[in-house]
């Protein structure tokens, strides 16, 4: 089974690996989708958020 991204349509073995790909390359929250426009404001998300 293939898993896809819905931002760009690139393929992945496992849902994990579309959950990893989401966060460093589209700067997505994988608990509540929220989009950031740096990554550094996403792991600051995450780290007081989640």
């Amino acid at each position: 089974m293939s898993y896809s991204c819905s931002n760009c349509d690139e393929s992945f073995q496992s849902a994990a690996g579309v959950t990893q790909h989401v966060a460093l390359h589209h700067n997505t929250c994988a608990v509540c989708d929220d989009s950031f426009d740096q990554t550094d404001d996403l792991r600051e998300h995450v780290h007081t958020t989640h």
